[in-house]
């Protein structure tokens, strides 16, 4: 059931995200996401909106941000394949010179964002396996150790 005046945040950006954005970016990407899935439309993916038009006054209203730091995490956001900027015409802009001079830029949440957050895209199974390698390596050097009352005195 659905809470009536919320909007529903993709686990993603709690689980993996949340600790790597900066104010900006989050606060950027809170918007967009308050755009979005925050407005119930019955044609939209899970009946929310998909992308919406966001002017950036409405930027720098919503956020406290400065202009410069809102296009900076824009562009940090596309990057990270968060969000996605779209013209009038429905064409990504994807790269900050594309984006540059346009009238209006419509934002959406980047569809990596839905998928499970189980195995994220930049996990990296070596510094996995080294970090439970030395776990192991731990808990041998433990289980070596004799610890008595004398070894605890000194």
């Amino acid at each position: 059931m659905e809470k009536p005046h919320t909007t529903p945040v993709p686990n993603v950006i709690f689980d993996i995200y949340m600790k790597e954005l900066n104010s900006t970016e989050l606060k950027v990407l809170l918007v967009v996401i308050r755009q979005t899935l925050g407005w119930a439309d019955r044609r939209g993916m899970y009946g929310r909106k998909e992308v919406d038009w966001i002017s950036g006054s409405q930027l720098i209203q919503k956020t406290g941000c400065s202009k410069r730091a809102i296009t900076s995490a824009v562009d940090l956001l596309v990057q990270k394949k968060l969000i996605e900027v779209f013209d009038d015409r429905g064409i990504v802009l994807n790269d900050p010179m594309k984006r540059q001079g346009k009238y209006r830029l419509y934002y959406g949440i980047h569809s990596s964002v839905y998928k499970p957050v189980d195995k994220p895209e930049y996990y990296d199974p070596t510094c996995a396996n080294f970090a439970q390698d030395i776990s192991k390596k731990c808990t041998a050097l433990v289980q070596k150790m004799r610890i008595t009352k004398e070894t605890l005195q000194n």
